[in-house]
């Protein structure tokens, strides 16, 4: 599960910062390194045979199952560990033994995958460790340090192009290329093959994967739920039982909301992509979904505490939060972590009767709603103002400020950077709200959707490289570097991040984003202003 941002503050380094290896528990990424390891053995041989023409829909499911365990942080038990590996090696030798009898038939070329050790049937999770530890440290040394830092951007990708693969399986979407794109990359991704150009290639065509499957998902989204429009949700709760949808699973949602239809039982999101859901009309004709609750992910220990019911967690980051609220809370992903309820996707029940048996709010509090969402089409309408009057002269530079709020220790940053801003400059805010002359405001909190619908307007004018334009990301997340990557990629040049936690992104591999890339990170305001005006 991609559970709750972290908590911390996004400048606080960790041990990470000093070791420059690790962004989670050591013992977890040993772990990781073993099954990503079979996995990337299956992804070479299913490319094969579906370069033979052989496909199999029931291995797709298994394998996005299995590396959406990476993907997520999964905490393994030895049995949940045991069926993994199991159910990978099985497909794989099945895939293997295909491949060699197609070879044979057809008096083709057998190619084969440098497996670095066999499986053993019930390996224990110690052992397994420490051979992912031994391929960790061989994999380190083999690899120089710019090659270890595109091999880990590689890896942040496919772990993207994973999350939007599983989001858009949620909505009942096909995505037979994107994961023939996935296990592409993945069977390349054998450090004894590795090379710098093949690295940068790959990664090159794998952010149009990306970049074209996050479209999918969000006009699979539009398709199912409505044009999204601007709305005011409550903040406010009131007295009665009451669940808590967290995450980013728009389909679950629903079948929350259509699950507890009639039996008194009210419905708050929680967090950024779950308060997009209040845009879509299909969710405001349900009548029980109250509103918003809490103050967001970064502090989701507090709201999680403080809400009175049952919470259902739908794809966040793995938080130590279960131990707060043991018993109350429920997931339906593959793996849950220890204290959280694993429900199917065909019974809410256990959800429900939790809910019901939980006090509820007894009172009930008022607070201020929100405005959240936008028109598309006032949007670009405003765009194509603003390159009227950078046609004509009139605005000199064009700054593009979010993709998501800005982390908090950013505010000030940020309200300087909007007093410094040249009048002859113009502003699109997707993260402080603040609105002026030369400033436009749009609420679309985490939907990413828009910036790109924004640019893709522009490009009509002329290629995106040609404006003078800089784009400034305000907070990470799991997509930073694909985002990141995708904006260099479309042709935009001046592209500034915030501070990563290292939870998140290794702080070595923003210095390889400066050197390979380009990329810039923040200094301060009158600074940063003045670097991108010099560029024009």
């Amino acid at each position: 599960m991609y559970y709750n941002y972290y908590q911390t503050n996004q400048q606080e380094y960790d041990e990470c910062l000093t070791k420059g290896v690790c962004s989670i528990n050591p013992s977890l990424t040993s772990l990781q390194e073993v099954i990503l390891l079979s996995l990337k053995e299956l992804a070479f041989y299913l490319f094969r045979l579906k370069e033979l023409g052989v496909r199999n829909e029931k291995i797709k499911e298994t394998f996005i199952d299995a590396l959406s365990g990476i993907v997520t942080d999964a905490e393994y038990s030895q049995e949940q560990f045991n069926n993994t590996m199991t159910t990978i090696h099985d497909e794989l030798n099945q895939a293997k033994l295909l491949y060699i009898n197609l070879c044979e038939k057809n008096t083709l070329d057998f190619k084969s995958f440098k497996s670095h050790f066999k499986h053993q049937k019930n390996l224990d999770i110690a052992t397994a460790m420490k051979k992912g530890e031994k391929y960790f440290l061989k994999k380190n040394t083999f690899f120089t340090p710019e090659q270890k830092n595109l091999f880990d951007i590689m890896l942040l990708l496919v772990k993207s192009v994973c999350i939007k693969i599983i989001e858009l399986r949620s909505l009942g979407g096909d995505y037979e290329e994107p994961y023939y794109a996935l296990l592409s990359i993945l069977s390349k991704m054998n450090f004894g093959d590795f090379t710098d150009e093949l690295a940068k290639q790959e990664i090159k065509n794998f952010i149009d994967v990306y970049y074209e499957l996050a479209k999918l998902v969000h006009y699979t989204q539009i398709k199912l739920f409505g044009e999204i429009s601007q709305v005011e949700v409550s903040f406010s709760t009131r007295p009665g039982k009451a669940i808590m949808v967290s995450g980013s699973d728009l389909k679950e949602l629903e079948m929350v909301l259509e699950t507890t239809a009639g039996r008194g039982i009210d419905v708050y999101t929680h967090g950024s992509e779950m308060l997009m859901a209040h845009t879509f009309p299909k969710f405001r004709a349900y009548s029980h979904l109250i509103g918003h609750f809490g103050t967001g992910m970064d502090n989701c220990l507090i709201d999680f505490a403080t809400f009175p019911g049952a919470i259902l967690m739908t794809k966040h980051a793995l938080q130590k939060i279960e131990y707060l609220y043991r018993g109350r809370l429920f997931t339906t992903d593959l793996i849950a972590p220890r204290g959280v309820v694993k429900l199917s996707k065909t019974n809410f029940e256990p959800l429900i009767q939790s809910t019901l048996s939980a006090k509820g709010f007894s009172k009930g509090q008022q607070r201020p709603p929100l405005k959240v969402g936008f028109t598309e089409q006032e949007v670009l309408k405003k765009v194509n103002n603003v390159l009227d009057k950078m046609e004509k002269g009139e605005i000199q530079h064009i700054y593009v400020v979010g993709l998501l709020n800005y982390a908090n220790e950013y505010k000030v940053y940020f309200d300087k950077f909007f007093d410094l801003v040249p009048k002859n400059c113009f502003v699109f805010s997707l993260s402080q709200d603040k609105s002026g002359e030369n400033i436009y405001h749009i609420k679309s909190f985490y939907e990413y959707s828009l910036v790109y619908r924004i640019f893709k307007e522009m490009k009509k004018r002329k290629p995106l490289n040609e404006f003078n334009m800089s784009v400034f990301l305000t907070k990470c997340d799991k997509h930073t570097i694909a985002n990141v990557l995708n904006l260099k990629n479309m042709g935009i040049k001046n592209i500034y991040m915030c501070k990563c936690p290292p939870a998140l992104v290794n702080p070595t591999l923003i210095e390889s984003l400066k050197t390979l890339f380009g990329i810039k990170q923040f200094s301060n305001p009158e600074e940063d202003i003045k670097m991108t005006l010099a560029e024009d």
